[in-house]
């Protein structure tokens, strides 16, 4: 009797896992690399914080003109950086977009961004993001810069928010 129970039961389990749906239209999301959402969207500065030593760390994002906190950044593909000056620029002779270039080294975590400002000589004059890439996510870049003179060392941390 316990056999006959045994075998009425495991077919019954043995048929209602074969009879579910196997959902094969639901596909995994992809897992993107940071290059992937680096170039996914463009990004605005939100916040610029300075830490020096065992100080606390200073908020340097408010003390920016608003021509720069409404800049919005974008990664292209083929290493072509674009700066957009958004609403405000600082001064209408310079174009609204500029361009440069941008690259990511040490498996994608180090990144440099650079756009010429002027090209006169003399009076050279470029933009520059650059950092360790502490987190990326599809709504956030954070930028971690590391300097040390005499000793103390100065952390600037930039967080940027996907647009």
């Amino acid at each position: 009797m316990y056999s006959r129970t045994f075998l009425a039961v495991s077919l019954a389990l043995l048929g209602g896992l074969t009879s579910c749906d196997d959902n094969s239209d639901i596909k995994p999301t992809p897992i993107l690399s940071a290059t992937d959402l680096l170039m996914a969207k463009s990004w605005k500065m939100t916040a610029v914080t300075e830490k020096e030593g065992s100080e606390p760390a200073k908020d340097l994002y408010t003390d920016e003109p608003a021509c720069i906190r409404d800049n919005v950044y974008q990664f292209q593909t083929d290493g072509v950086f674009v700066m957009d000056e958004g609403a405000t620029r600082c001064d209408q002779a310079h174009p609204q977009t500029r361009t440069g270039t941008w690259a990511q080294s040490n498996s994608g975590m180090l990144l440099k961004a650079t756009i010429a400002l002027s090209t006169q000589p003399g009076a050279e004059a470029s933009m520059e993001l650059s950092g360790t890439i502490e987190s990326v996510s599809a709504t956030r870049l954070v930028l971690v810069n590391k300097e040390t003179t005499a000793g103390v060392t100065t952390e600037t941390r930039t967080t940027f928010t996907a647009q």
